[in-house]
């Protein structure tokens, strides 16, 4: 029997429809080529909302509440930072322990005793003690606070020594207003006019003239006219004191005088080397200590070196007052052709008297009086003892 050809094709037609439908049923589960990125963005856009509605989340408008912060995820944090006052110097108020036996681990209670131990102490002492602490326990649970506190004392200690040394520095340049001897020299160089007279029997008088400028306050030139044992002199000189503080209160002084004697003529140079200290002994209360040391060189015919020098010592119990002990000496004990030697050691006590002033260091014109008598004497008909004038006003 001649069968259609389409009668041919229907088993096939059959078989392919079978094969097809678990295809069909697959693609109804996911298909690939239909995957829709908008509905998925719809479907997330939904799960936000419900969980919004739920609490979950905050919504935009909703405030956090102080000091949390929001992360990347939307939840609230603490914040890592410490409070801007919170004082890292106060005690710790924390008692709980920490094992100790662990090598260098200390706890609050031994950091609060040490605490105690350096609190009265000046920064650089209790830069030191905590130094040591750190030694001691190098692990200290309290490291970076002692290290902050150790910063702070050095910045402290240096701003300190800054200050200081500034002060000091003024101090050390103000005038001093040494005491001025009576036969010695003037040690501290001042700008002043100074006037006296010494006379004593059998017929001793001894004019005194001097003016001397300062010309910075370590350094001064005078000249003058003094009456000395070998007869009135024409004297030019300077002054330089190579130490001069008002902070220490001390001076060392080279003095360099000429001398021109008028009668006998004859010319002599006087170096000495003075040092001065000032001592304080109460509020109101020092006292003016120097000593002189030199010799003149005089040319008389033959070369004829002479000792020379001193000691003062002047207190000043008040405002205007100022007492005065003195010894003087003037001698030639060796290398003498033309005789004997000769000794002219005086001792020199008086007072003198400042003008009124509440600083009776700032005072610019004293005025005082004293007795002199020798205590060794050789070649010495003349001299039996004197009494002396002197008055000195400050120019500046």
């Amino acid at each position: 029997m001649l069968l259609h050809p389409t009668q041919r094709l229907l088993p096939f037609l059959g078989l392919g429809l079978l094969l097809s439908l678990p295809a069909a049923a697959q693609d109804d589960d996911f298909d690939f080529l239909d995957y829709d990125e908008e509905e998925t963005g719809e479907d997330e856009g939904d799960e936000g909302d419900e969980a919004d509605d739920a609490g979950i989340l905050p919504s935009d408008d909703e405030a956090l509440p102080e000091g949390q912060t929001e992360d990347d995820f939307g939840f609230d944090t603490e914040p890592t930072e410490a409070p801007e006052d919170f004082d890292f110097s106060e005690p710790i108020e924390d008692d709980t322990e920490v094992d100790t036996d662990l090598e260098g681990v200390d706890n609050a209670r031994i950091y609060r005793q040490k605490q105690d131990e350096v609190e009265d102490l000046p920064p650089e002492e209790e830069a030191i003690e905590w130094e040591r602490y750190l030694r001691e326990y190098p692990n200290s649970q309290f490291r970076s606070r002692i290290e902050a506190r150790i910063d702070r004392l050095t910045d402290a200690m240096y701003n300190s020594t800054i200050e200081t040394t500034e002060i000091r520095e003024e101090a050390g340049k103000a005038e001093l207003h040494f005491a001025q001897p009576f036969a010695l020299e003037n040690i501290d160089p001042r700008s002043k006019i100074r006037a006296g007279v010494e006379f004593g029997l059998p017929g001793y008088l001894a004019p005194i003239l001097d003016f001397e400028y300062a010309f910075v306050r370590n350094f001064s030139v005078h000249g003058g006219v003094r009456g000395r044992y070998g007869g009135t002199s024409f004297e030019p000189g300077v002054r330089w004191a190579m130490v001069k503080s008002a902070r220490t209160h001390t001076l060392l002084t080279l003095i360099a005088d000429a001398r021109v004697n008028l009668n006998p003529a004859y010319v002599g140079f006087r170096p000495q080397l003075a040092f001065g200290q000032r001592v304080p002994l109460d509020d109101d209360l020092f006292l003016d200590a120097q000593l002189q040391v030199g010799t003149e060189l005089v040319s008389y015919g033959v070369f004829s070196p002479r000792a020379v020098g001193g000691a003062n010592v002047s207190i000043a119990p008040g405002d205007t007052v100022r007492f005065y002990f003195e010894t003087s000496t003037y001698m030639k004990d060796m290398f003498w052709d033309q005789g004997g030697t000769f000794r002219f050691n005086v001792i020199s006590f008086g007072v003198k008297f400042l003008e009124r002033n509440k600083n009776q260091l700032a005072s610019r014109f004293e005025i005082g009086g004293g007795a002199m008598a020798p205590y060794t004497t050789n070649y010495w008909s003349f001299h039996s003892g004197a009494v002396g004038l002197d008055a000195n006003y400050y120019l500046k």
